[in-house]
């Protein structure tokens, strides 16, 4: 009962399906054969105007294309990444084996080179066939008409309209009209073999894989234009249901050979080749090479981190595009040749380096990050990252697709504080403002309030008392500051600067927080509490080696459109002095004792390259960093906490002591770098800035404490009072005497030692027999505020002796024994010999 209900229904479909496809067979015929007068008037009432201008889209250059990438190994471009929505690489028609182009004719229009964009014969009578078996019987389209149906189903995909999309791709008598008019349009203007080349670059075969090109690559590891018969009659006739004839599925295997060798027989039928070519190709086992071509950053570990960089400065530059959208369209379907700046060797060394001394599969999880940017271009050469890039959103030990090498805005973190590599702008600042390397500052601990520090952009209120990690000298020189890295005497010295000077200088080097807000001026920021990205900080340095001109970094060097080999605009580096050549130097003066016999001599390379660096640790070890140069490339290690506030000096990494293995990771990623790109000697700053700014002592005996020290301060040095009072005629709780002693020349900044009275005189102590060190020593112990020997004219200083040598003291003016103010001065008689 339930068949004989169904025949009816069965039938009627057929009816409908012969009615509707016999409407449309007559309508093709009708507007195929009839003179333009006749059928013009259909057409018009369709929409459809026959001569209408062919859209560019549809010109077999425009098929879609992966992006590809590539990095520098021994100055030759190495492929490091592919990127596709649809891995497809479009090749001209010569670059396809000629048995491919037969093997596809043969099968899907024997009539190819005779028809006019539409075989009329073969249309009808796939319609009537259709109709009489009720649908599901042969096509009738052209590959021209193929062409076109695909070329606006890519098209659609290129704008991604899900509506375009769906209506490029749903059989109608309008959509079929409408390929008929493109197909015979496109006759008119391109050739047959652009035609078929287009053709088969658009065809999909299966595993998001389209074109001939990439098929071929993949399932044979061979380029389209080796395919020998067997391998070219397979990929023909896998156009016809991809999926269902693809080898690489052993499912598939048994109707791929049959549909492989039904293409054979086409060819041989076509007299494309012989009988014995067409016996033996069938004869043949389906064999694969499957050769992947993975798409994004994640196929190369060892460049991932650097890749995506790459594709977020794409996404961000307005140079690929006026929206993100048009910007990803076209690094994934557009068929970019990118020359990325990256030098494979350097970045494998960094890659291993920043792996091994910080492995990404440690428990405690701590990050770390390498940059190196080549000076004087701005070149990135290299960018690792201790993680498994992934972007999958996996939480497994290790993996992230968080660049912590550089901002926010390109995929990166919101930056780590870089504690004392910062300093390195305050330095610039205080060299800019015309102070010297050998200028003295004051090393103490000292609670600063708001009122002491200088800020023409916005004051500052609050309490601040930066300690040091260990006892630092008082009294130190700014080289020395630098080389021992002191925090106490770095915010002396912008005590005597403006801050919003401090940060124009680090913003001219580069500098900007990797959160994208504000830079940060108060106080605090001089000793580094902005969070800054590894790639700002290598970028600074190089500045600095670059004679003070920061070139902004950049991490391509050309993008070539690989259908018409146009060279595409990409972002340039912009280089713009920081400071002055003269500054510069003497940044890399002071730098070069960090890593001679400073903090950072841990980083030395020890191949002879002059290096200048910095090293920074934040409060408690949360962050730690290295940083420096060479003439040739500035490079920053970043060693610390992703999420919370571990102290590294608590933990191991590579069985050391976590808060040093960016000394490791630099020292040897500077090492393989010294080798690709020599440096050379730093150019030597001017002799008066190494110097120092000579100041006299004031006198201030017999003043107070208090007025003492304003007047030290005034006279440009440091005043520190000595607690425990010396005997001295001055009057009780004043200045006795000072060391250095007043009226001597000495360096600018330099700590004088008040001494304070307790009344009552000294006894002058017995020198006689003392060579002059000694007897110098010994009278400035007990108190005398200078001490000197005759000069030559003074003859009555010298006199002879039996006993005590030549050169050797004899006594004092006042003698040994008598009471002498401790504020004035003792000379020395010399013994002229027997």
């Amino acid at each position: 009962m339930s068949a004989s209900k169904n025949k009816p229904e069965t039938f009627m479909s057929g009816i409908l399906k012969f009615t509707g496809l016999s409407a449309l067979a007559g309508a093709l015929a009708i507007a195929l054969l009839a003179p333009l007068a006749i059928v013009g008037g259909f057409f018009a009432s369709a929409g459809i105007t026959i001569f209408e201008n062919l859209p560019d889209y549809i010109k077999p250059v425009n098929a879609s294309q992966s992006s590809t990438l590539y990095a520098t190994q021994a100055g030759e471009p190495i492929k490091v990444a592919n990127f596709y929505h649809e891995n497809r690489i479009s090749v001209t028609y010569d670059e396809m084996s000629v048995n491919v182009r037969n093997a596809v004719v043969a099968t899907e229009d024997p009539r190819f080179f005779e028809h006019g964009g539409v075989d009329v014969i073969a249309l009808i009578r796939a319609t009537l066939t259709n109709a009489a078996m009720g649908g599901g019987g042969p096509g009738g389209s052209t590959i021209t008409m193929q062409y076109v149906k695909n070329s606006l189903v890519e098209a659609a995909n290129l704008t991604g309209d899900k509506d375009a999309i769906e209506a490029a791709r749903v059989p109608t008598i309008d959509r079929k009209l409408r390929e008929i008019r493109l197909a015979v349009a496109l006759e008119q203007e391109a050739s047959k073999q652009d035609i078929l080349a287009g053709y088969l670059n658009l065809s999909f075969f299966g595993n998001q894989i389209n074109g001939i090109e990439a098929a071929s690559n993949y399932y044979f590891g061979v380029k389209a234009k080796d395919l020998d018969i067997p391998q070219a009659a397979l990929l023909a006739g896998m156009l016809k249901s991809p999926n269902d004839y693809k080898p690489d599925s052993e499912e598939n295997l048994v109707r791929a050979k049959n549909r492989r060798d039904y293409v054979i027989n086409n060819m041989r039928d076509a007299g494309y080749i012989t009988g014995a070519q067409a016996n033996e190709a069938k004869a043949t086992p389906i064999t694969v090479n499957l050769t992947e071509t993975p798409s994004g950053c994640e196929s190369n570990q060892t460049t991932a981190f650097f890749c995506d960089y790459v594709v977020w400065t794409i996404r961000n530059n307005t140079e690929f595009g006026p929206t993100q959208e048009d910007r990803e369209n076209l690094l994934r379907r557009g068929g970019l040749e990118i020359y990325s700046t990256l030098d494979l060797n350097a970045q494998s060394a960094t890659h291993r380096a920043t792996m091994t001394w910080a492995p990404f599969d440690a428990p405690s999880q701590i990050g770390s990050a390498t940059v190196s940017v080549e000076v004087g271009t701005g070149r990135i050469l290299t960018m690792a990252e201790n993680r498994v890039f992934d972007q999958t959103q996996s939480d497994e030990l290790g993996r992230t697709s968080v660049n912590y090498a550089t901002d926010r805005e390109y995929g990166g973190s919101s930056g780590f504080q870089t504690g004392s590599t910062y300093k390195v702008f305050t330095l610039a600042q205080w060299l800019t403002n015309g102070f010297k390397l050998g200028d003295h500052v004051d090393g103490r601990v000292v609670e600063w309030n708001g009122t002491d520090f200088s800020a023409r952009c916005g004051g500052w209120s609050g309490v601040w008392a930066p300690n040091n990690i260990v006892k630092e000298p008082e009294d130190l020189n700014v080289v020395q500051a630098t080389s021992m890295s002191v925090n106490t005497a770095f915010a002396a010295m912008a005590a005597q600067l403006d801050l919003c000077d401090i940060r124009d200088t680090a913003a001219r080097f580069g500098i900007h927080r990797a959160d994208g807000n504000e830079l940060q001026y108060y106080p605090a920021s001089v000793i580094g509490t902005n969070e800054l990205s590894p790639l700002s900080m290598a970028a600074a340095m190089a500045g600095i080696a670059n004679n003070g001109v920061y070139c902004s970094p950049i991490a391509i060097d050309k993008v070539i459109v690989r259908s018409t080999g146009a060279d595409f605009k990409v972002p340039e580096s912009l280089c713009s002095p920081a400071v002055t050549p003269e500054v510069a130097a003497g940044m890399t003066y002071a730098m070069q004792r960090v890593i001679s016999g400073g903090t950072g001599g841990a980083s030395s390379t020890g191949d002879g390259t002059p290096l200048a660096g910095k090293t920074g640790t934040t409060d408690s070890g949360v962050h730690t960093w290295m940083t420096g140069f060479s003439t040739a490339v500035g490079t920053a290690t970043w060693v610390g906490n992703v999420v919370g506030n571990k102290s590294l000096s608590g933990l191991r990494l590579n069985n050391k002591a976590a808060n040093t293995v960016r000394h490791d990771i630099w020292r040897t990623t500077m090492k393989a770098i010294n080798k690709l790109y020599p440096g050379s000697e730093f150019s030597a700053p001017p002799a008066e800035m190494v110097g120092a700014t000579i100041v006299a002592v004031p006198n201030v005996a017999g003043q107070t404490p208090e007025a003492a020290t304003e007047l030290v301060k005034t006279g440009d040095l440091n005043a520190k009072v000595v607690v425990t009072q010396v005997a001295s005629p001055m009057p009780t709780g004043t200045v006795a005497y000072t060391r250095p002693s007043m009226g001597s020349s000495v360096a600018r900044g330099t700590q004088v030692r008040l001494y304070i009275s307790k009344g009552g005189s000294v006894g002058v102590p017995n020198v006689a027999g003392m060579n002059v060190v000694n007897a110098k020593a010994t009278l400035l112990a007990a108190g005398f505020a200078a001490v000197s020997e005759p000069q030559a004219s003074q003859s009555q200083y010298f006199q002879k002796s039996p006993t005590i040598p030549k050169g050797y003291v004899i006594g004092t003016d006042p003698a040994a024994g008598t009471p002498a103010a401790s504020a004035g001065a003792i000379l020395l008689i010399i013994s002229s010999g027997p």
